[in-house]
């Protein structure tokens, strides 16, 4: 009874090492996966994103007080690094050997990501376009009626990136990935605690710019270094 306790026993720790190296093979494969082609990935939104919150920044500074709002439209540029994703990502999957259930599910949260902040867009610039000019008064002077509500997309944009941010460096193990995070949450707050500044639209470009830099640029530059390491 002794020894057949003793076998069971064993069995178990065997089973539940096998499981633990299984896991630690899955982490080790979903690392190697993401620094194969991500680095350029993330090297191509972050570059995007503090470029234009850049260029918005320098546009709210110097246009007129009633056409400094136009500036916002720079952020349309966003639209033209789709083709370039695509292309990046469609290179990184053919070098992909196998995809482990931790990708599949940072897949889902980039997806999620993603479809969160088209609909949060879309919805900002219907009611700019069609629903406050039918009840807010318009003329000129009056321009920030139909832009105020701008002034929120940053502080919630920045939120939604440091939660994907911060998942994917935990569920890789990559720590400037979750460091960024971290610091786009740190830039959510300030923003939030800015609301009320006379310069509150040029402070979140600059803050964004910034988060954009820690969250994505710096990452994809380490993600780039390390593959070429490893290969």
């Amino acid at each position: 009874m002794r020894e057949l306790n003793k076998t069971i026993f064993m069995e178990n720790l065997l089973s539940e090492k096998e499981s633990l190296d299984l896991i630690g093979q899955m982490i080790s494969t979903a690392k190697n996966n993401l620094q194969k082609g991500t680095g350029k990935i993330f090297l191509l939104w972050g570059y995007m994103v503090a470029i234009i919150s850049l260029l918005t920044f320098i546009l709210l500074i110097t246009l007129p007080p009633e056409t400094k709002y136009y500036a916002y439209y720079m952020w349309f540029l966003m639209f033209a690094a789709y083709p370039v994703h695509y292309v990046l990502l469609k290179n990184k999957e053919k070098e992909k050997l196998v995809m482990t259930y931790i990708e599949k599910v940072m897949n889902w949260v980039w997806i999620a990501f993603s479809i969160s902040i088209l609909v949060v867009v879309a919805g900002l610039i219907i009611a700019m376009v069609l629903v406050m000019p039918a009840f807010t008064d318009v003329r000129p002077g009056h321009e920030f009626d139909r832009w105020f509500q701008w002034l929120f997309i940053t502080p919630l944009l920045l939120c939604l990136y440091g939660f994907a941010l911060f998942v994917s460096g935990k569920a890789y193990a990559f720590k400037p990935l979750a460091t960024g995070g971290v610091i786009c949450w740190i830039a959510t707050f300030i923003i939030l605690i800015s609301i009320h500044h006379v310069h509150v639209l040029a402070i979140q470009q600059i803050v964004l710019t910034i988060s954009a830099v820690a969250g994505f640029v710096i990452p994809g530059h380490m993600l780039n270094r390390k593959e070429c390491k490893d290969v």
